[in-house]
């Protein structure tokens, strides 16, 4: 099916997914300069669904890739869009030390690990097996530093910049890099 981008204003609206928030509406033409093949994206009759998949943006796509294969620059861009496709919900790997994630996410982790440090802080001191309850701290310590290193990430530094003295205030305030780094594309 070709894409008619003149159709008349009773056409239908489409909306996309970003960083987990709905964007729209938007029309054929509006929502073609908005998204890429894997974004998610939804109109009436069809259920969520990478845009590649609709039906009126497969031509589109196919095209675009057709242009893009034949240009080396083009083609390391498409695959950098195939390594962003679906964005990350929050806390999707908050054990692994990969990725970025942005302020909010290492906030609320920071916020987890003090209640559950304290938590366990007091289970101890209330127990008299207390030596057991000391393995919680493993699992604890591994979430908060995993958390920790892509929050680093995020302003394009090595993990390891979070033992540096009150170097949290800094992962907790300052905003991380807003395009990719060699830690991955931005979060946001």
């Amino acid at each position: 099916m070709e894409i008619d981008l003149n159709k008349d204003k009773n056409e239908l609206k489409y909306y996309y997914s970003e960083n987990g928030a709905t964007m729209g509406p938007f029309s054929l033409s509006q929502l073609l300069d908005k998204i890429e093949a894997d974004t998610l994206v939804y109109r009436e009759g069809i259920d969520w669904t990478n845009a590649k998949d609709v039906e009126e943006l497969r031509s589109f796509f196919k095209a675009q890739q057709t242009t893009t294969s034949n240009n080396i620059i083009n083609t390391n861009l498409s695959t950098a869009s195939e390594e962003s496709s679906h964005p990350k919900k929050m806390f999707s790997a908050p054990f692994s030390f990969d990725g970025r994630i942005r302020r909010t996410e290492y906030g609320i982790s920071f916020i987890i690990y003090l209640f559950s440090y304290a938590l366990i802080a007091v289970s101890i001191a209330a127990s008299e097996s207390s030596s057991i309850l000391f393995l919680a701290f493993i699992p604890l310590l591994w979430f908060l530093w995993a958390q920790g290193a892509k929050r680093c990430h995020d302003r394009g530094n090595s993990g390891w910049y979070q033992i540096i003295p009150f170097y949290v205030f800094w992962m907790l305030f300052a905003e991380g890099d807003s395009t990719k780094n060699g830690y991955g594309n931005s979060p946001k």
